[in-house]
């Protein structure tokens, strides 16, 4: 088995490397200040080492609610940009998961949420609770795994992973200076809680749930091997 995570990961990071682009973070800005002005906007799980960077982005394009939703507590960072802003953002401290929670945000014109349903045991409830949010469009982005050959909406439990499967995934992330994925390229650790990589979620499941949720998906953006975008609207 090892043998063949290896195999199937060094083909999945070759062919990624032939269609790779690195400007996913412009672009997605560029996308912010499109879709933004006169519309309410809620960015989930914009807090950790983004520090609310999407929502001020939002706010500054011209949206007319903006709320970052996050189950960390604001950070230095954030706190300091609100106040020399004078933004009008709105946090709300909460976990994803927490239906009363998600239904108390109310409905929002644009839903972004990016790097955060990898990190839970449960993406499908998180998906589902992010329909509940959406009444426009919906952006999604993801790490995810190589399409599995033959095997569609293929995902990986991260937390089972046998020790040498563990070094294949580390070798396909750059081996020693790969970045660090607790639960991909070190070993799982049921204290860090949402720290951890808990499931590889392959672009076809990751479009799967969107779908099974109630959107329907009318872009795709493959960004690189690990990392994938999907944009839907409420069907």
């Amino acid at each position: 088995m090892p043998l063949g995570i290896s195999a199937w990961l060094t083909a999945g990071r070759l062919r990624g490397r032939r269609w790779a682009r690195s400007d996913f973070g412009e672009r997605r800005r560029e996308l912010i200040r499109s879709l933004a002005p006169g519309r309410s906007f809620v960015d989930v799980g914009g807090m950790w080492n983004m520090h609310g960077e999407m929502v001020f982005l939002a706010e500054e394009a011209g949206a007319e609610r903006v709320v970052l939703f996050d189950a960390m507590d604001p950070t230095e960072e954030f706190r300091r940009d609100h106040e020399r802003r004078g933004s009008k953002v709105e946090f709300v401290q909460g976990d994803l998961h927490d239906a009363g929670t998600v239904e108390g945000l109310g409905e929002f014109d644009v839903v972004w949420c990016t790097g955060v349903i990898y990190h839970t045991p449960n993406p499908w409830e998180q998906v589902q609770h992010l329909r509940r949010l959406c009444g426009g469009e919906l952006m999604l982005g993801s790490q995810v795994i190589p399409e599995v050959p033959g095997i569609e909406q293929a995902c990986i439990w991260y937390p089972g992973l046998a020790k040498r499967s563990r070094q294949a995934f580390r070798r396909a992330h750059g081996g020693d200076r790969a970045p660090r994925r607790i639960g991909v390229t070190e070993p799982f650790d049921p204290e860090q809680g949402y720290a951890n990589y808990w499931w590889g979620i392959s672009p076809s499941a990751m479009r799967g749930m969107v779908e099974a949720a109630g959107f329907e998906v009318f872009e795709e953006i493959p960004w690189n091997t690990w990392l994938h975008d999907v944009r839907a609207r409420p069907r």
